[in-house]
């Protein structure tokens, strides 16, 4: 894949680009990751499509948000809206993982016109918080604000210990860890530290609640199809219980693997994704 980084307002998007087919595909990937996650899918493969795989703002080589900003999953939208127009595309599918499925769903239910399918991956929906919780939950996120402000990022004294320490959150491989993190860290005077912006751990201050993510669904109207691995997040599963009968056009596809089934299946997914973009297109 080749680097590439685009200008939008305020931030400098990263990413990796690979294929040179007139439809465009931009890949969104999931928290604290970054666009190595898709490395695997793409590997080896000359895609009939013009994929962008994304370092959402926080993560990967992507600029933070200026420092009194906070990351509100809302604004990943107008991101994602800015980096297509800064393409200057009309159309293009989304394939996106756990948060970047989240992310790639609502941008096609408020923006249909710029979207031509969805491949959501281990995500579906929205994260939610009751209405009645609604103050608990801000009130929860100005403390652990409070709390993080003025914690210095942590020194690693080897990239060893990133990689052991992302091994306790994750089922993937040693090789798939490294991969994944390599992006995430840089080298500084005294031994490594991450990319990602420590904010990118602030707790939300504002969710949807269920009542507002239905009514995203419905007005979601591109063809959708879900990918799930056999291991992967329960909330996953849940999540598609609860709103699979508010979609107008979803297929479900079970792949082995955990939450990042699209780097253990890597090959087993790109055919799925790639096959059901030329039949959307075709439509």
């Amino acid at each position: 894949m080749q680097p590439f980084n685009i200008q939008t307002n305020n931030l400098n998007i990263h990413g990796q680009k690979k294929g040179s087919g007139a439809d465009v595909v931009i890949a969104l990937h999931g928290w604290l990751d970054n666009s190595n996650s898709f490395a695997p899918m793409l590997d080896g493969v000359e895609p009939e499509h013009t994929w962008y795989c994304i370092d959402f703002a926080g993560h990967g080589l992507s600029s933070w948000r200026s420092q009194d900003a906070h990351y509100y999953f809302v604004d990943y939208i107008d991101d994602l809206y800015q980096f297509i127009n800064a393409l200057g595309v009309e159309k293009v599918h989304l394939v996106g993982h756990s948060m970047g499925a989240m992310v790639a769903g609502l941008f096609a239910s408020c923006f249909n016109d710029y979207v031509k399918s969805v491949t959501f991956i281990e995500g579906i929906g929205c994260v939610t918080t009751p209405s009645q919780d609604a103050c608990e939950q801000l009130k929860n996120a100005v403390l652990n604000r409070a709390r993080l402000k003025n914690k210095k990022s942590r020194i690693y004294k080897s990239k060893t210990l990133i990689y052991e320490a992302r091994s306790q959150t994750t089922d993937l491989n040693n090789e798939l860890i490294m991969l994944l993190m390599n992006r995430n860290i840089k080298a500084i005077d005294g031994g490594f530290e991450l990319t990602t912006d420590p904010k990118l751990k602030n707790h939300s201050g504002f969710r949807f609640d269920e009542a507002q993510c239905i009514g995203a669904i419905k007005d979601l109207i591109a063809p959708c199809q879900l990918i799930i691995g056999n291991e992967g997040y329960t909330f996953v599963k849940q999540n598609l219980a609860k709103y699979i009968s508010y979609y107008s056009d979803l297929s479900v596809i079970n792949v082995g693997g955990g939450h990042h089934c699209h780097m253990q299946s890597s090959n087993e997914c790109f055919e799925y994704i790639q096959a059901f973009m030329v039949q959307s297109g075709a439509r």
